[in-house]
């Protein structure tokens, strides 16, 4: 036997496509979507950048940067954006109470509902039942 090569004679020209074959005519991938579009935006002589997240970053002064002026500036709007959502925060934890407390109050007051109406249909019931009494009791001491 002959002893195989470690390079292979023909070497592939690109990695083989994992999975299905695309249908012809069907539905391009995202990636050469994205490929198609940077080779637009080439030939059209727009700056293509791509970002190397390994490379260091380079310090680019700003225009019209003052360390002094523009930090105090941040620390303030952050120290603002902070305190609304500090605010923001604890509105929504009074509301959640408060949420809490009307819905145990709701309960409470359809009780009370309940039983105010409980109480209702049986006065209307007495009151009926008296009424008939009183015609019954007219009736029998006329009838005399």
């Amino acid at each position: 036997m002959a002893k195989k090569s470690a390079t292979p004679s023909n070497p592939p020209a690109a990695k083989p496509r994992r999975g299905r074959p695309p249908k012809p005519g069907g539905r391009t991938s995202q990636v050469e979507v994205q490929r198609a579009y940077r080779a637009r935006l080439k030939a059209a002589g727009k700056a293509v950048r791509i970002v190397d997240a390994t490379a260091p970053a380079r310090a680019v002064p700003l225009p019209d940067f003052d360390p002094a002026k523009d930090g105090v500036f941040e620390r303030e709007m952050i120290a603002n954006m902070r305190e609304k959502l500090r605010s923001a925060l604890s509105e929504r934890d009074y509301f959640k109470d408060e949420v809490a407390r009307l819905r145990a109050r709701n309960g409470q007051l359809e009780a009370e509902l309940k039983s105010q109406e409980r109480h209702h249909t049986n006065a209307l019931k007495d009151n009926v039942v008296l009424k008939e009494r009183i015609e019954r009791l007219e009736r029998g001491v006329r009838g005399r």
